[in-house]
C-alpha cells in the first residue's frame, strides 16, 4: 500500500475545507449550531484521516510486496534428495537455476547433492564455475562461493588408489 503522500495530500485540502467549520464550531460563533459545525468539519476530514490511520493495518493483510510470476518451488527436488534419487534432484533444481537465474540457493542445493550425498567434487567444481558464470548479482555469487568453501571441506580428502604391493626381491627365480 504506502500511499501516505496522496492521503496526505487529501487530508491537507479537506483539512483546509473543514477549517471554517472547525472554527465556527470550536469557537461557539453559532451557539446551538456549533456542534453541527463541528461534526461537519469532523465528516469532511474522516476519510483521508482513516485511510491514513488503516495503512499500516492493511498492509499486513495487503502487502506490497508481489511477484510477477510464480516462486520456484524446491519441494520436489528435496523429496528426490531425501528419497536418494540424487540425479533426479540435482536435474530439478537445475531447472529452478535456469528458470529463475537470481535464485542462488538452487546452485547451493545442487552442491549439496554433489558433496554430501554423491562425494563428487569434480561435479561440485562443475556445478560451482557453472553458478557462478550463471549469477549476475555479487552478493548472490559471494554467497555460493562461501557455500561452495563451506561445503568443499566436508567432501572426504581423495584416497590414493590401491595397488597391489611389489614383490620384494628375495635372491629367487621368479616362480614360473
Amino acid at each position: 500500500m504506502n500511499d501516505y503522500k496522496p492521503i496526505l495530500g487529501h487530508l491537507l485540502v479537506r483539512l483546509l475545507i473543514a477549517s471554517p467549520f472547525f472554527a465556527i464550531g470550536l469557537t461557539g460563533a453559532a451557539f446551538v449550531a456549533s456542534p453541527f459545525f463541528t461534526l461537519a468539519g469532523a465528516i469532511i476530514v474522516a476519510k483521508p484521516l482513516a485511510r491514513l490511520l488503516a495503512e499500516p493495518f492493511g498492509s499486513l493483510f495487503f502487502p506490497n510486496k508481489h511477484y510477477d510470476r510464480p516462486q520456484p518451488i524446491y519441494g520436489i527436488p528435496l523429496a528426490r534428495k531425501q528419497e536418494g534419487h540424487y540425479e533426479e534432484a540435482l536435474a530439478g533444481f537445475l531447472e529452478i537455476a535456469h528458470g529463475w537465474p537470481d535464485q542462488v540457493q538452487a546452485w547451493i542445493e545442487m552442491l549439496d547433492v554433489a558433496i554430501n550425498c554423491l562425494h563428487d567434487g569434480a561435479r561440485a567444481e562443475s556445478i560451482f564455475q557453472q553458478g557462478m558464470a550463471a549469477l549476475q548479482d555479487d552478493a548472490a555469487r559471494q554467497r555460493l562461493a562461501e557455500m561452495y568453501v563451506a561445503l568443499k571441506s566436508q567432501l572426504p580428502p581423495a584416497q590414493p588408489p590401491v595397488r597391489a604391493p611389489l614383490p620384494l626381491p628375495t635372491g629367487r627365480p621368479p616362480p614360473e
